[in-house]
């Protein structure tokens, strides 16, 4: 697919093309701004224009640390605005802990404008993936957290192990080319991808940390036998893991049918019940029967399968 291609096909999309021409929550917040707000003002740099994407965060922090306001000023693919308009939207309001519980996969919904397409074409979904983990890391560091992305594995693009362990990881990806265009590791010089790829020698394949984390996920999946074992007497690691099986194989190919998907937010003990917290993506979301019947049919599905005293709330 030619660059040309990539760029029609996200023209065809209107909410894209709409926040690229007419971004919003793009820009500068000064301490002046942020003092009339009545917050502290915060500023955090991710990425460099040497590797073709940049981006600085501005956000403005409550005495309660919520989120008062968030402006970007970004670097890189003109769609970066689109995307920088959403991300500036969502962090409103929201605590760290709540910027850490985003996910791709509900951030990219926002800017798709058919529920069932994409927003973007797959060699630009490192859009949507590099400016929330670069959310991240800024609420990581808005906590006081110590930040370690590790060696750099592609020099062209700055992108480091810590990212392409963790996209793996939260994305599912299973194969080279997937790796490559969640990360933009190895996309400009191939030598990065593996030995023999390109002309240079790299200290680091992404091919072998694909590899290296794959086998990381299987040896921790035989670590967590769910079989037979009462629901109560779980960790909330094995709940969670317990949950999301029940969903995948009972539940989300109907969601997807229509055009949705949901994901678990939160999961707590409140007394004899386990409340699980969740909100519907795409189609599912605004739904009317999203809160009644779906809702009903989920929880009961749930209380069969594991436990009567599962209650769902959506969130």
């Amino acid at each position: 697919m030619s660059k040309q291609d990539i760029y029609v096909q996200v023209r065809d999309n209107f909410k894209v093309d709409s926040l690229t021409s007419r971004p919003q929550n793009v820009g500068v917040i000064t301490k002046e701004e942020a003092k009339e707000l009545g917050g502290e003002l915060f500023v955090f740099d991710y990425g460099s224009c040497e590797s073709g994407l940049a981006l600085r965060i501005y956000v403005v922090m409550s005495k309660e640390n919520r989120v008062l306001d968030c402006k970007m000023q970004v670097f890189g693919e003109s769609e970066l605005l689109a995307v920088a308009s959403i991300a500036g939207l969502i962090c409103k309001n929201k605590t760290p802990d709540e910027i850490l519980n985003l996910k791709e996969k509900g951030f990219e919904y926002f800017l798709r404008e058919n529920p069932n397409i994409p927003a973007f074409p797959k060699r630009m979904r490192f859009l949507t993936n590099v400016v929330l983990y670069a959310l991240w890391q800024l609420a990581r560091e808005l906590k006081g957290e110590t930040i370690d992305e590790g060696p750099v594995v592609d020099k062209y693009t700055d992108t480091k192990m810590r990212f392409i362990k963790d996209s793996i990881r939260r994305l599912e990806l299973k194969n080279l080319q997937d790796v490559v265009d969640y990360t933009r590791a190895g996309a400009y010089d191939k030598s990065s991808q593996y030995p023999g790829a390109g002309e240079n020698i790299s200290n680091y394949y992404v091919n072998d940390i694909l590899n290296e984390t794959l086998k990381e996920q299987e040896n921790e999946a035989k670590n967590i036998d769910l079989e037979g074992k009462d629901f109560k007497s779980m960790s909330l690691e094995e709940k969670k893991a317990a949950i999301e099986s029940v969903i995948d194989k009972n539940i989300r190919h109907m969601l997807v049918m229509d055009g949705g998907d949901m994901e678990i937010l939160d999961i707590k003990e409140n007394g004899d019940n386990t409340d699980i917290y969740y909100r519907y993506l795409g189609a599912c979301n605004g739904c009317a029967s999203a809160t009644t019947g779906t809702q009903f049919a989920i929880e009961g599905i749930l209380k069969q399968k594991l436990d009567p005293n599962i209650r769902i709330i959506p969130v």
